[in-house]
Parts: C-alpha cells; sequence; structure tokens
C-alpha cells in the first residue's frame, strides 16, 4: 500500500478498517489501549490511536513525516532527528553511515578535513576537536608542532 496522510499530515504505512469482532481489535503502540475506532493507523508496522502518534522525546503530537531513530523504532519530530557532524544535515534512517563514538556522518562527509580524502572503513584516523583527520595528516601535524615545543 502506498503511504497516505491523516488529516495532520502525520505519513502512515496504512489505514486499515476494523472489523466489528472485538477479539480482532489491534492494540495501539503507543497507550497500550484497544483501540475501538473504525479505522486504525499503522506506522512503523504498528498500530496507533491518531492522537498517540507522538514524538518519543518531546511528546508533541507528529503532525508531520515521522522519522523512525533506532532499534526501539522510537517516532521523532525533526528537531531530535540524527544529524550528521560534519554537514549537519539530517540523516535518512535509511542511509549508511560511519558512526565515531556519539558522532554520525554521512558516508560522503567522512573525510579526512586536510586532504579531504574519503576514509573508508578500515582506514586509521583521529578525531581531534570535532575534526577528521587521516593517519598521514595527524602524523604531518604531530610533527610539526612538535618542531615549535621546546
Amino acid at each position: 500500500l502506498a503511504a497516505l496522510s491523516t488529516k495532520s499530515g502525520v505519513k502512515l504505512d496504512e489505514i486499515q478498517m476494523q472489523g466489528s469482532d472485538s477479539k480482532m481489535r489491534e492494540v495501539c503502540a503507543g497507550c497500550d489501549t484497544p483501540i475501538s475506532d473504525r479505522f486504525l493507523l499503522r506506522v512503523n508496522e504498528r498500530s496507533w490511536h491518531e492522537g498517540c502518534v507522538k514524538c518519543t522525546v518531546c511528546l508533541q503530537p507528529l503532525s508531520g513525516t515521522c522519522y523512525c531513530r533506532n532499534r526501539r523504532r522510537d517516532l521523532l519530530c525533526r528537531l531530535f532527528q540524527t544529524k550528521c557532524s560534519s554537514c549537519l544535515k539530517a540523516i535518512a534512517p535509511s542511509e549508511l553511515i560511519m558512526r565515531v563514538m556519539e558522532n554520525v556522518y554521512h558516508v560522503h562527509c567522512f573525510y579526512c578535513c586536510e586532504c579531504e580524502r574519503r576514509l573508508q572503513r578500515g582506514d586509521e584516523f583521529v578525531l581531534k576537536e570535532g575534526q577528521l583527520l587521516c593517519r598521514s595528516d595527524y602524523e604531518k601535524e604531530k610533527e610539526m608542532l612538535s618542531l615549535f615545543q621546546p
């Protein structure tokens, strides 16, 4: 099924009509109570009351697109969406990333700040004051600094 939007603009996986049999009632992923509405919302492959679709962090109702950030499948608003440590742009949940401690990068933003060579998985590098340096440029910088120290 194609993604749909509700009256509040939340992007959904689908809207399903529930049967009248009470045994078939879905339970809301947000509040854990049965959904007695005629229609239910499906977001991240789970069923929701429309009013329960909220940002996991700030608890504000999601009136735009939902974002799924982690393995727990939390719903997050744009404010809490993961951003690239280099370009500061949003990282989509489906994008491949490079992670260094608490920093997250788009693959194409993961490069040495000196020579601009793209760092690959397995390359040796240093994260110095938030900047990525390949091993070669780090060694050059370290050598230059040692010349100026008595």
